[in-house]
């Protein structure tokens, strides 16, 4: 297995000229089915080529008693066209995020936060890359792969300018992933023929064995404090969606809390308030209200359910059919996915 050194700085991702802030992908969509993309094509405002018109707006993130307040506009991407699946580089200097192009395919570009200035990461005719991250130690980027063609593929990895990119499993084709703190291990997000399903791989394992987690899991993922478990989410039977813990070393499910509403997305935050105690701090939109709760930060406690407290009227914001959410590291911004 190839090895990199780990987080290049944020700002030696390539440069360019942007494609402009892109909407949400995915409008409080149900859990994806089976068999569809690992983006959102449900949107029945979508182009020709499939994707969603989204855009990614940003806003400053204040802290008053302990609590989220929604502060001033800090740009983003916004353009006609599919900008989605934001996410901030862990120096807090950029964001990554999917772009498409009017041929249906996409890839990976970078927004700089200090400049405003957006640049590409891969530049791949006839091939898409979705769901960038910076991972946590082995490689600078990870991302969904899809060859030419086809939907989905594996989770790859690469250096910053997506030089060397290799496969960092064999499971396809799987819409979503996430990287334990080791990178050991990485839970997916796979697609099946008639039901798609969460799968744990142990990449150390020869032959690669995915293990069997769970059936309907949705698209958001997080790794908790320690990086030894996961917060995912598994489809409720009213079409919501409910945050469970995974542990990375034995693939044990456990139960957590309901997202509000008919959200299936969330953004994770580890508390501000450092040095006093540990809790995992939560984002999540539904019907046009920006909630936030928080949960203890033992991972393994017996029983976790957020108290849900309303943070902002998202139309008052100027935002439309809000989904996906990134909060920076620093927690002193953050990211919505809206309508075009």
């Amino acid at each position: 297995m190839q090895r990199y050194l780990a987080l290049a700085a944020a700002a030696g991702l390539m440069a360019c000229s942007p494609p402009e802030t892109q909407t949400p992908a995915d409008t409080e969509a149900a859990i994806i089915p089976a068999a569809e993309p690992a983006v959102d094509t449900d949107d029945a405002n979508a182009e020709e080529t499939g994707l969603p018109g989204t855009d990614i707006r940003i806003f400053a993130l204040d802290w008053v008693n302990g609590q989220p307040v929604i502060g001033a506009p800090m740009g983003g991407v916004v353009r006609p066209g599919y900008d989605n699946q934001p996410s901030f580089t862990p120096d807090g200097s950029g964001l990554l995020y999917t772009a498409g192009d009017d041929s249906g395919e996409t890839d990976i570009w970078r927004l700089d936060l200090a400049s405003g200035e957006t640049r590409p990461v891969t530049r791949t005719p006839d091939e898409s890359e979705y769901s960038p991250r910076v991972p946590p130690g082995e490689a600078e980027l990870a991302y969904i792969y899809q060859p030419p063609g086809g939907y989905a593929g594996n989770a790859y990895l690469a250096h910053a300018d997506n030089s060397d990119r290799y496969a960092a499993e064999e499971l396809a084709p799987v819409g979503y992933y996430l990287f334990s703190g080791d990178m050991r291990h990485v839970v997916t997000f796979a697609l099946g023929e008639t039901s798609n399903t969460l799968q744990l791989i142990d990449r150390s394992a020869e032959p690669e064995m995915p293990q069997f987690v769970a059936d309907n899991p949705g698209r958001s993922m997080a790794r908790n404090l320690g990086g030894d478990g996961a917060w995912v989410t598994l489809a409720r039977p009213d079409g919501g969606a409910a945050v469970h813990r995974l542990d990375f070393a034995t693939g044990a499910l456990r139960d957590g809390f309901d997202l509000p509403g008919q959200s299936q997305d969330f953004a994770r935050i580890t508390s501000p308030l450092t040095g006093m105690f540990a809790f995992d701090g939560f984002f999540s939109a539904a019907g046009g209200t920006l909630y936030y709760g928080t949960v203890s930060g033992d991972f393994a406690a017996a029983s976790l359910s957020p108290a849900w407290t309303e943070i902002a009227d998202l139309a008052a914001l100027g935002l439309a059919d809000v989904n996906r959410i990134a909060v920076s590291p620093e927690a002193d911004r953050i990211a919505f996915v809206v309508a075009d």
